[in-house]
């Protein structure tokens, strides 16, 4: 596992578009910080993304919240819009966050999975969880995305080298440069790594951007 830091690019030079991922995990911080860590350890996934993305849309409409969040919107489970699933058969993303700011809108995807069995990392990998990016089921259109892992188990540093050990650069589609680094977005998220991987060539190559919280008792 990489122990230096580096920034988010190649994802983007614009600075505009790097403030947009900064304030995502800004507003993915504020969110998680408002949890009642005493329940984690115990909860399912989908019941932890919706308490962040409960906590993250009461930041947005409060009045003493700084500025720029009022720019942003959170969806919890939206469906995906694509052409080969329609109705109740489209995919959903856990959380999305949105900014109305620019045209076309920026979005961030993130697909969440709990790491606290020995099979996590393999779902945390496979096909219903990082897959979901690579073979654009989410976030086709965009060139970054989000990976969430909620840390029940153990803490975050061991989990991160479970997850980058079983990282393969073939399996994965591991671009030039995009092994497992660590980022350095927020203060408060420690545990934030970066991976580049190759796509289908109608799609574009997409950084993802993984973030471990924990959700231990401790």
């Amino acid at each position: 596992m990489k122990s230096h830091s580096k920034g988010i690019a190649p994802y983007k030079a614009d600075a505009y578009h790097n403030a947009f991922v900064t304030h995502v995990h800004i507003l993915l911080w504020m969110g998680y910080s408002r949890l009642k860590r005493s329940t984690l350890p115990n909860s399912d996934e989908p019941e932890i993304s919706g308490l962040i993305c409960k906590n993250i849309d009461a930041i947005i409409d409060d009045v003493e919240s700084p500025d720029w969040v009022y720019d942003y919107e959170i969806y919890d489970d939206p469906p995906v819009h694509d052409p080969q699933r329609q109705g109740k058969h489209r995919r959903r993303v856990d959380l999305k966050l949105q900014s109305h700011r620019s045209h076309p809108r920026l979005r961030f995807c993130f697909e969440a999975k709990s790491l606290r069995t020995s099979n996590s990392v393999s779902e945390y990998l496979g096909e219903d969880g990082l897959g979901r990016f690579l073979d654009g089921s989410y976030s086709s259109d965009q060139a970054i995305g989000g990976m969430l892992a909620y840390v029940q188990t153990d803490d975050c540093d061991g989990w991160c080298s479970k997850i980058a050990a079983k990282l393969g650069t073939k399996a994965h589609q591991i671009g030039r440069g995009g092994m497992w680094t660590l980022v350095k977005i927020s203060n408060d998220l420690p545990h934030t790594y970066r991976t580049i991987h190759k796509r289908a060539k109608r799609l574009t190559n997409i950084t993802i951007i993984h973030t471990l919280l924990d959700c231990t008792s401790r």
